[in-house]
């Protein structure tokens, strides 16, 4: 474990930079900076997301598995408010979806190659951010949770982690997506 480097995060600045390069860019890899660094997603989770899982007039994105995308686990199938400039995003990167996937440049004979998009992000991210990686956009959503003091289960419940508290914390529903919508608008980047 000594040998193990901790996974660096972006500053404010270094988003609103990012997320103002991708929209101006209109490029389909640039705009999964600001899907992933305002939803906590994992890649795969974005990139494999069908149009059905997206429900715009309600500002929502609905994680699940799919026939060519499983999730890692259960507690990642989860619904997540949509909001600022991930909303953005998400619009510009649907004009050139397939009308069935999100990324259907990513999906081959039913399978999601996250790894592709994976590799063509951090190649942009790498250069421009000192050697941060898009994984450190969900390790930066999470710190931004907590500086708006948002409970560490509805940081879990957002990011799809297993919660590592009590056993209480897997009892019920969860949060309202009302009550985590309120946390993820108190980090939005506008």
């Amino acid at each position: 474990g000594e040998d193990v480097t901790k996974r660096g995060t972006f500053s404010v600045d270094q988003l609103k930079q990012g997320y103002s390069k991708a929209l101006a860019s209109g490029s389909q890899v640039k705009l999964l900076m600001p899907l992933l660094g305002e939803t906590g997603c994992r890649l795969a989770e974005i990139v494999g997301l069908r149009i059905d899982d997206i429900d715009l007039d309600n500002d929502l994105i609905y994680i699940r598995p799919n026939q060519a995308r499983r999730l890692k686990t259960k507690g990642s199938e989860r619904v997540l408010p949509l909001v600022g400039q991930a909303k953005e995003a998400m619009i510009a990167v649907m004009v050139g979806s397939d009308g069935e996937y999100l990324y259907p440049q990513y999906i081959k004979d039913s399978q999601c190659y996250a790894t592709h998009a994976s590799n063509a992000l951090n190649k942009w991210i790498k250069k421009d951010f000192d050697g941060l990686t898009a994984h450190s956009l969900r390790h930066t959503f999470r710190d931004r949770l907590r500086d708006v003091e948002c409970p560490m289960d509805a940081i879990d419940q957002l990011g799809g982690w297993r919660a590592v508290g009590s056993v209480g914390n897997g009892y019920g529903h969860g949060y309202s997506v009302g009550k985590l919508r309120g946390w993820v608008n108190a980090i939005a980047i506008r």
